[in-house]
């Protein structure tokens, strides 16, 4: 159809701007000069999807902008060269050398125009683009094209060449919620630009002129079409064979997208709620390690059966450098409670907190690795605990019970330490203990009656491995941990202990350097627990049913051991220091007060002295009144009942429990006196702080 001389005159204009920039005469134009001053700036600071990164720079997981788009920021050095090279070639041969504006492509642009009456090529450069894609001004009018050649010289003199190739690389559409070269790699063939082939990047330079109607997952025949021309381009342009061009237009498009990464996706919605600000989150995750462990987790999860959930931690103790986190299958993994981080969930504890009951008696000089003790029915006060199996073993070493994880022996240790030393030891290494109904720590927790979560029990473990001194964790590279000189536990007794340990588990069989380990299970089967170190890493392992419901076929032993195994065969080996150390003691060569736990040689360490002694708390000790606004105490020997006194005022008559509380009328010095049932007194003086 022929076109009008008034549409044929109008075809001009493009010509006539043209020629009139290239003559410098267009600011002569009033109404070009209105438009020019009117033009708004480009906002270069357009919102990208926050990414949280591996200790290595490799990509766990990107986020959406608020607006929903996916746009992953990309450095020029992140992307392949061959397709920085073919995408000047195909858009924009002359990016180098102009100022913004490609004079020459936009006279010859209007010229087929006018003599075609059809676009036949374009003349917008690669800034001019930037320009649009970074304004909301449309390009479809005479004033925005204006607008978007003032945009592009203004982006011209204020940003570098390469700057503004890293914008149209960081903002370029790719279809739908896709912008960006990097998002696209992801979405449409599941890896970094990097790491793309000659298909891969004819297709993403051809997507962003008609990014909707070339959608590979949605017009393949459009896409591949689409592609086919920057191929051939490249082809005339001597950059690639002929062979090359008809392999790479014979290979098929994706058909729809994929899923962008998602590893370690509890720990990086926790980081990206965290440090919203910041564009990408850098970690201390090992990324190898993380994606090995979660594949592995859910498979395992998967064998487990329907319900069951699996979480692993594992920690640089030397750093507290956090190296992966998995707290479930994965959010993707199907299971209904996939999105319950269960390294934060808290959980009974089962028999891991036995080491640090052993540790506790070694450390007030009160039982030895090869002290023996009975493993017999006993009662303690009106708590009689069994062993898992229900049965007895007799007499044996502290360290063979410990390496049976038999729980009257444990029992019998920590009444003689007393709880409330756990509980506080707990608390040194950054646990939170949990006990039911606002109970104040008793006997039951050394079983598992106490609330603990895995992070915790990992830093517990984490400071036996640094000889006792507490462990703090940092999952960012750049964090600052504050120096601790909190002690969980003695050098002196952590060394015995590991070497206690060291017997429990492999290494007397086979010999082999392999982690000192505890394995735990809770009561009705709900929790089985794993956790250990060797001279580097510490690493927790869980496995249970996120709803608390009985498991009835899991123990520590047999669900979470091999999960353990697993995780340390994929680190590098560091045999624990005290593989190297002194031998224990034999039993024979201990002092007398240590051969036997209990036995009574005046030391008033291993018994319970005849005339009362205030256990809780110690003299000239510093307390914290609890939440409650108590504070507790605590007697051993003397008879039953018991009188308790606070500054000569009766706090506690005729007790026949040896534990008991009062509550204080504030903070201050107080004297303590306990009076039992033949007169006999101890006294302690205590400072009370809120």
């Amino acid at each position: 159809m022929a076109l009008s001389l008034r549409h044929r005159l109008w075809l001009l204009v493009p010509a006539l701007l043209g020629l009139a920039m290239l003559s410098g005469g267009l600011i002569a134009l009033q109404s070009v000069h209105q438009i020019v001053r009117g033009t708004p700036p480009v906002h270069l600071e357009q919102p990208q999807s926050v990414t949280v990164v591996a200790s290595n720079g490799d990509l766990l997981r990107p986020f959406t902008t608020e607006g929903g788009y996916w746009r992953i920021p990309v450095e020029l050095e992140a992307v392949d060269p061959r397709l920085i090279t073919f995408l000047l070639a195909y858009e924009d041969r002359r990016f180098f050398d102009h100022d913004g504006i490609d004079r020459r492509a936009m006279l010859r642009a209007a010229f087929q125009l006018v003599t075609n009456a059809r676009v036949i090529s374009g003349a917008s450069t690669l800034s001019m683009q930037v320009a649009r894609l970074l304004s909301d001004e449309t390009t479809r009018t005479l004033a925005g094209k204006i607008q978007q050649i003032v945009q592009a010289k203004r982006l011209e003199e204020r940003l570098s060449k390469q700057e503004i190739l890293t914008l149209y690389l960081n903002h370029a559409p790719y279809g739908g919620n896709l912008e960006g070269v990097r998002a696209a790699s992801w979405a449409y063939f599941g890896k970094e630009p990097a790491w793309l082939n000659l298909a891969e990047i004819a297709l993403l330079i051809a997507l962003p002129q008609a990014p909707e109607s070339r959608r590979p997952d949605r017009f393949t025949d459009t896409a591949m079409l689409a592609r086919k021309r920057v191929l051939q381009r490249l082809e005339t342009a001597g950059l690639i064979s002929n062979e090359d061009a008809k392999r790479a237009a014979a290979a098929p498009v994706p058909h729809q997208r994929k899923r962008f990464p998602m590893l370690a996706p509890h720990i990086a919605q926790e980081l990206q709620a965290a440090h919203a600000p910041d564009q990408v989150i850098e970690t201390t995750i090992d990324y190898a390690l993380q994606a090995s462990l979660e594949k592995h987790i859910t498979q395992r999860s998967a064998g487990l059966g329907k319900g069951f959930s699996i979480a692993a931690l594992v920690v640089d103790h030397q750093t507290g450098a956090i190296r992966a986190s998995v707290g479930g299958p994965g959010l993707l993994s199907g299971n209904a409670a996939a999105h319950l981080n269960m390294i934060r969930a808290v959980r009974s504890p089962g028999s891991t907190l036995k080491p640090l009951i052993y540790g506790l008696g070694f450390e007030v000089g009160m039982a030895h690795p090869n002290t023996l003790i009975d493993d017999r029915p006993a009662a303690f006060a009106d708590y009689v605990p069994e062993n898992f199996n229900t049965g007895f073993h007799g007499t044996m070493t502290i360290s063979e019970a410990l390496q049976l994880s038999l729980n009257i022996p444990a029992i019998a240790v920590l009444d003689k330490v007393d709880p409330h030393r756990l509980a506080s030891r707990l608390r040194r290494a950054g646990a939170a203990p949990r006990f039911p109904d606002s109970a104040r720590p008793g006997l039951a927790m050394g079983l598992g009656g106490v609330g603990l979560t895995l992070e915790e029990l990992v830093r517990l473990y984490g400071a036996l491995a640094r000889q006792g001194s507490a462990l703090e964790l940092k999952i960012r590279p750049d964090a600052e941990i504050p120096s601790s000189t909190a002690r969980v536990l003695s050098a002196s007794a952590t060394d015995l202990l590991v070497k206690s340990m060291l017997q429990t588990s492999q290494h007397k069989q086979s010999g082999l350097a392999g982690p000192v380990y505890k394995t735990g299970t809770s009561y009705g089967y709900r929790d089985a627990w794993t956790i250990g170190f060797d001279g580097r890493h510490v690493v927790g392992v869980w496995v249970g049913r996120p709803d608390n419901a009985p498991a009835g076929h899991i123990t520590g032993a047999t669900a979470a051991l091999p999960i353990f195994m697993d995780v340390f065969a994929r680190l590098e080996s560091h045999p624990h220091p005290a593989l190297n150390g002194d031998a224990l003691l034999a039993n024979v060569d201990l002092p007398a007060h240590l051969k036997r736990f209990g036995q009574d040689n005046g030391t008033g360490n291993a018994v319970a002295p005849a005339r009362p002694v205030i256990a809780f708390p110690p003299a000239d000790a510093s307390l914290q009144v609890r939440a409650d606004g108590e504070v507790a105490l605590k007697v051993r020997g003397g008879s039953a009942p018991f009188t308790w006194l606070a500054d000569g005022r009766p706090v506690a008559s005729r007790a026949l429990r040896r534990e008991s509380s009062f509550r204080p009328s504030g903070p201050g010095f107080s004297t303590l006196t306990v009076i039992d049932a033949k007169g006999r007194t101890d006294q302690v003086s205590v400072r009370l702080t809120e």
